[in-house]
């Protein structure tokens, strides 16, 4: 086909045979696409940093929120055990005499229905209204459940049976038979508030940086104490410069043949179990908790200052040895 002389006209003046040359500047240069791939390089590292930045600061603040909580249950645990020391009191529903007193003024040995949280040297308090009385338990039978003890009056079966008062020594006193100290706090009482006489021993070892927990329901002869539970195992000394130890007591006493313990003040030192991933090093918090006050053993302070001593009740012998 021959090609006609107007053909370039007909197609606005383009040869479709022969394509037109690429304008100038179509397309990027190296030079261009290397800075453009620098800087999103550069931007890329930036988000990059900032993400990592971020991820250790809330990896930091989970180490503390962790280290805190941990802390301040324990120091829950505490303040309300402190608190509950020395309480007195026998389960629900009250204890009852099985077989009647009718021997006044000598030893007696009545079967009770529930020899529950009674020890030797108790004071009890048998029966209500004009026949109650107030009798020292000089000995226990577990088995047969017979109590024995001397009674001015006779009683029926079906007597109730209480107990009045609080142990002075709910907190035991430093410095006395088993007593408390710098790194062992030692406590016993219906802790639990279920007529339960339980023995309960903290114990603060900061070489191998655990705080321990044993509770012992108090029985008659049995001299052993349970298993402790770890309760933190992150604990370390006190920093300087005052290297507190762990518990301190403020005392008042003696007073009607006690020491009372009256406050008692706590501090802790923990680390975290893991490194901070912002500094590589061990985070660490120390805190203090002041004026845990064992209330019971407060009103057993009145009363001795009161010469209300028949409502002191002795530690039971289990507290001397354990």
């Amino acid at each position: 086909m021959v090609a006609h002389p107007d053909d370039n006209l007909r197609f606005g003046g383009r040869n479709l045979q022969t394509p037109e040359p690429a304008p100038p500047g179509y397309g990027f240069s190296l030079l261009e696409l290397m800075a453009s791939v620098a800087i999103l390089m550069v931007i890329t590292g930036a988000v990059f940093a900032m993400i990592d930045y971020y991820q250790k600061a809330y990896g930091r603040t989970q180490l503390k929120a962790d280290m805190y909580e941990n802390v301040r249950g324990v120091a829950e645990l505490m303040a309300q055990e402190i608190g509950q020391a020395g309480l007195v009191s026998l389960p629900a529903p009250p204890p009852t005499l099985s077989t009647a007193v009718s021997i006044t003024g000598a030893a007696s040995t009545p079967i009770v229905s529930s020899i529950t949280s009674m020890f030797v040297g108790e004071q009890l308090l048998v029966d209500t209204g004009s026949n109650e009385e107030l009798v020292t338990l000089t000995a226990l039978n577990t088995g047969s459940k017979q109590i024995t003890a001397v009674f001015a009056k006779t009683h029926l079966v079906g007597a109730p049976l209480s107990v009045l008062g609080v142990f002075p020594n709910g907190v035991v006193a430093p410095l006395t038979t088993d007593g408390s100290s710098g790194t062992s706090l030692r406590l016993f009482g219906d802790i639990n508030a279920d007529g339960s006489l339980v023995y309960v021993r903290y114990d603060c070892d900061t070489t191998a940086g655990t705080l321990t927990r044993s509770i012992t329901t108090i029985v008659p002869t049995v001299n052993s104490l349970n298993l402790p539970q770890t309760l933190l195992t992150t604990l370390t000394a006190n920093p300087a410069p005052l290297n507190t130890a762990c518990f301190q007591y403020t005392t008042v006493g003696p007073v009607a043949g006690y020491t009372f313990v009256t406050n008692v003040a706590v501090t802790l030192s923990v680390q975290t179990r893991t490194q901070d991933p912002q500094t590589g090093q061990f985070l660490k918090m120390t805190k203090s908790f002041l004026n845990l006050a064992p209330r019971n053993v407060l009103i057993g302070l009145e009363l001795a200052n009161a010469s209300a001593t028949n409502r002191l009740q002795p530690t039971p012998a289990n507290v001397l040895v354990y």
